[in-house]
């Protein structure tokens, strides 16, 4: 007994090629219009493509954004063995390289002016772009109170943001970047406040 015969896909496959340009066209999107900002209807024109065509591939606005920003985003990794001070140096190094890159800057520039229209879309990217390299500082921060080289009584989210403050605030207000030498420096001066 023969098999029965296998339905016809119908349709025309899917181009996957277009998944690239819609999201660099999104990225675009979000740079001159924020999330506010944000249409389908615009990230299609400026794709050159059908609505129809970005919608059969993301539900939203919402989720495109998020998809976009992943496009450009950097993994968070963890640092070379070493250290407490020389994995923060690094760890500085990696922060300076992915606030550098200018699409990352102006995407995260326009989605934190718009975080306050849109607190849970800017929840979101926060959770799942920037929350692992907070979480691996972290760690390296519960190190230094591990093994001694800072003091246990501090909050470690204090510190942390007293090292990343000034590589963020020099991206977000256009200001010149945060050099080797002055990265090193910041390292230096918050383990000293907060040695034993």
């Amino acid at each position: 007994m023969s098999a029965p015969p296998t339905a016809a896909r119908r349709g025309r496959p899917r181009d996957e090629s277009l998944d690239a340009e819609i999201l660099d066209a999104t990225v675009d999107e979000l740079i001159d219009h924020g999330l506010s900002g944000l249409t389908i209807e615009g990230v299609a024109q400026r794709a050159g493509v059908a609505k129809t065509t970005v919608y059969r591939r993301w539900s939203d606005a919402a989720d495109l954004a998020m998809c976009a920003a992943r496009r450009i985003k950097f993994e968070a990794v963890d640092p070379p063995d070493g250290t407490v001070r020389d994995q923060l140096v690094w760890l500085l190094g990696a922060l300076r390289a992915q606030w550098g890159d200018p699409r990352w800057a102006a995407v995260m520039r326009r989605v934190a002016a718009d975080g306050t229209t849109h607190p849970g879309l800017y929840d979101e990217h926060r959770a799942r772009l920037v929350a692992p390299h907070i979480e691996v500082m972290r760690e390296v921060l519960r190190r230094g109170v591990r093994d001694g080289t800072i003091r246990p009584d501090l909050d470690l989210e204090w510190l942390r943001l007293m090292l990343v403050g000034p590589v963020v605030a020099s991206a977000m207000t256009l200001r010149p970047g945060i050099d080797d030498e002055q990265a090193a420096a910041m390292v230096d001066v918050v383990l000293r406040g907060a040695a034993p």
